[in-house]
């Protein structure tokens, strides 16, 4: 049965065979597990992502892969669809985010679980992820990471959640916290069909910060899981001396202080911590992980913070009236 057929029959059935035990789990659960995967530029990237979900002990209900390529990209990201059974979507190409939202508002599933090209699976990846799914139906579930450079030994954190800096801290209880996993979080489908967006305002960024609080706002429970993890092939090498792009995440982090500050978690203490924070990255020159080189923020910049800070409600609603959720 293919994916198209088994969105039409409603079914979990795999199309690769699935064990009987885990296929008895998945049925007995009647969770539909729809993996929401994002690719650009990558097709190795991704033909060894798919390769390592195709090979799980239990398959998922389908694969969406939003593909934001290049033209010259497009006719192999297809062919890897083809092969795997997947089902291929062209990206919006405004971002990462833009295509989060293309993604999992293409999945037909009871539950959405994010996924990156540059990502790979243990095995029993999906297995633990339905069985989580199965005993906290509207619960947001995230998992850690393990890089390829690291011993498997290392043991797996928590993701961290928005902090007064806009870096991230660790959650003081991971089991309930504003955490999210930008390539291993797994949400109820209702979250989209309530409207919920990621907030497309930067194409790359730390805009999972303001997800996570977005989403407890609205009563959402997170929490973190050990069980699983995925394995990230990072390639940073490109970006460590790339000034250009650290100014663009060190805006998008401030951003995501103001919105928090002004609409989220709305307090005089965090819009002062926000401001303090844009006039220090103003004056002194700041960096994040992943980077050798620091940055300041020019005046354009932080008019264009505060300016797309006040007018975030109005894009919110723009968003959620240009994103339906397919028909089921």
């Amino acid at each position: 049965m293919n994916t198209k057929t088994r969105r039409e029959a409603g079914a979990m059935d795999s199309p690769m065979q699935a064990s009987d035990d885990c296929a008895a789990l998945t049925a007995s659960a009647a969770i539909r597990l729809s993996i929401a995967l994002v690719t650009r530029n990558r097709p190795e990237s991704l033909e060894r992502c798919l390769k390592s979900l195709r090979a799980q002990s239990i398959q998922p209900f389908e694969i969406i892969v939003s593909d934001d390529s290049n033209d010259e990209f497009v006719a192999a990201n297809k062919a890897l669809c083809l092969q795997y059974d997947c089902i291929y979507k062209a990206g919006p190409r405004r971002g990462l985010y833009a295509n989060r939202n293309n993604a999992a508002l293409n999945c037909a599933g009871t539950h959405i679980l994010t996924a990156d090209d540059d990502h790979s699976h243990p095995q029993d990846y999906l297995k633990e992820i339905v069985s989580l799914a199965t005993q906290e139906r509207d619960r947001i579930w995230i998992f850690g990471e393990r890089s390829c450079n690291l011993t498997p030994s290392t043991p797996l954190i928590c993701p961290p959640e928005l902090d007064r800096s806009g870096h991230g801290g660790t959650p003081a209880d991971p089991s309930n916290c504003a955490a999210i996993a930008d390539g291993s979080t797994v949400y109820p489908r209702r979250i989209f069909d309530s409207g919920l967006r990621y907030d497309e305002t930067y194409s790359f960024g730390s805009i999972w910060y303001l997800w996570g609080q977005v989403l407890v706002k609205h009563g959402w429970r997170i929490s973190f899981s050990p069980a699983t993890f995925i394995y990230h092939h990072e390639d940073m090498a490109a970006r460590k001396q790339d000034a250009s792009a650290l100014q663009r995440q060190l805006e998008c982090m401030t951003y995501v202080l103001f919105v928090n500050a002004l609409w989220i978690n709305r307090s005089l203490s965090n819009l002062l911590w926000a401001t303090a924070y844009l006039l220090r990255r103003m004056i002194w020159p700041d960096s994040i992980v992943w980077f050798e080189v620091k940055t300041r923020l020019d005046f354009d910049a932080a008019l264009r913070i505060i300016h797309r800070a006040v007018t975030y409600p109005g894009r919110v609603k723009q968003l959620t009236d240009s994103h339906r959720p397919i028909e089921l």
